[in-house]
């Protein structure tokens, strides 16, 4: 018997991802090429290790047991690998999706960075809402993101990047008075926010609901830098970023808007899947967490 990496690979990913598609996307191939290893194995070892049907794969009592053998045996590879230092883990594509705040501000710095100290890396970065981005990565069409929160259920690990505070910010000539308003004096203005597919809406919408917040005339947009402008315009009250729009609030474009109680901060994290055996995603976090810089803005000459 003499069962290959690619063939235990192939097998622990999928049945630790519940498919052999989702092993597929995590590896980068076909779901044939996975299913093809898969029955490889099984030819080797002259037994099932899954069972398939339409509803799905399950392990089999065989697959059991050798499941945590399977799993040794890809982290000795990686160990053997990195003693040798024949590879590096920051090599090959890192589908990576973040929502537009960090994309107009540390992004590019981590991208920076990454490509200068791991040549062989690739960052494929996607802007999308934070919860579009769960869904793409539950779907395994990325491999890690970036969003705020704190948990997105069990099947996902978790590294904390940063904290950002978000205030409410109004125009100056709006009107809001400059002494804290109470949660129900809100409901006396307009109020714009991001679209409810975004993961800021779903982190702050059980503190809001909590202090009894209101709102009358609501306006969502799916664009950070669209929301800011009709800020500035006057179109209502809105939650920003004071490190981001600090030259705004510095040129008195946005003042501060103070209510009782203020908006808590808010954490972003690195989500990814469990039990993937790719460290790349949790070296990637850990630099993510050292330049995380919500302040960050290209500022132009002129």
């Amino acid at each position: 018997m003499n069962p290959t990496f690619k063939q235990l690979e192939a097998f622990y990913l999928s049945a630790k991802l519940g498919s052999l598609s989702a092993a597929a996307a995590t590896l980068h191939t076909t779901q044939s090429a996975i299913s093809k290893r898969v029955g490889d194995l099984e030819a080797e070892l002259g037994e099932r290790v899954l069972h398939r049907s339409n509803a799905g794969i399950s392990i089999t009592p065989v697959g059991e047991r050798l499941l945590p053998m399977a799993e040794e045996a890809l982290r000795l590879r990686k160990r053997m690998a990195e003693a040798s230092g024949g590879s590096s883990p920051l090599a090959g594509r890192v589908r990576i999706g973040v929502t537009e705040l960090t994309a107009l501000t540390w992004l590019g710095a981590l991208i920076s960075a990454l490509s200068r100290e791991h040549p062989g890396l690739t960052l494929e970065p996607r802007v999308a809402p934070g919860l579009q981005l769960i869904e793409q990565l539950r779907q395994h069409e990325l491999d890690m993101a970036i969003v705020p929160g704190n948990y997105w259920g069990d099947e996902f690990r978790l590294i904390s990047v940063g904290v950002v505070e978000n205030v409410w910010m109004a125009s100056p000539a709006l009107g809001v008075p400059d002494t804290p308003m109470r949660p129900r004096d809100f409901a006396l203005y307009p109020f714009l926010e991001q679209s409810h597919d975004s993961s800021k809406s779903r982190y702050y919408r059980p503190w809001l609901e909590e202090h009894g917040f209101q709102f009358n005339r609501v306006f969502s947009t799916n664009s950070l830098a669209v929301l800011g402008e009709l800020t500035i315009d006057g179109f209502g009250i809105s939650q920003l970023c004071p490190a981001y729009f600090r030259p705004e609030l510095d040129a008195g474009l946005l003042k501060i808007v103070y209510s009782h109680p203020m908006p808590p901060p808010m954490t972003y994290s690195a989500v990814f899947h469990q039990d993937t055996l790719d460290e790349r995603k949790e070296i990637i976090a850990r630099r993510a967490s050292e330049l995380c810089d919500f302040s960050r803005r290209r500022r132009l000459a002129g």
